[in-house]
């Protein structure tokens, strides 16, 4: 019951989303093209959309998500606290 409401708040599914983008972009191969941003290698835009894609992707996925992962599990675990107590 407090796996389902964890699951169920918002910044939980957002942090579970970003983990989900990041991971289809890297099951696409995504990893190559970010060398385009330094300049190291040469591509067309679809290349340079996918890297930049790419790298956004993984800041999200290692800065963010885990801070919206932390967030929704101390908030539905407040949640859950409260409303023991009004029982």
């Amino acid at each position: 019951m407090m796996l389902t409401r964890v699951l169920r708040a918002p910044t939980v599914l957002g942090a579970l989303v970003l983990f989900a983008v990041f991971l289809v972009l890297h099951l696409l191969g995504g990893r190559q093209y970010v060398g385009i941003l330094s300049g190291t290698i040469a591509t067309d835009r679809l290349g340079l959309f996918f890297g930049i894609a790419y790298a956004l992707s993984w800041f999200a996925a290692v800065l963010l998500a885990p801070i919206l992962l932390l967030a929704g599990v101390a908030e539905a675990s407040l949640h859950g606290r409260r409303s023991v107590k009004r029982s």
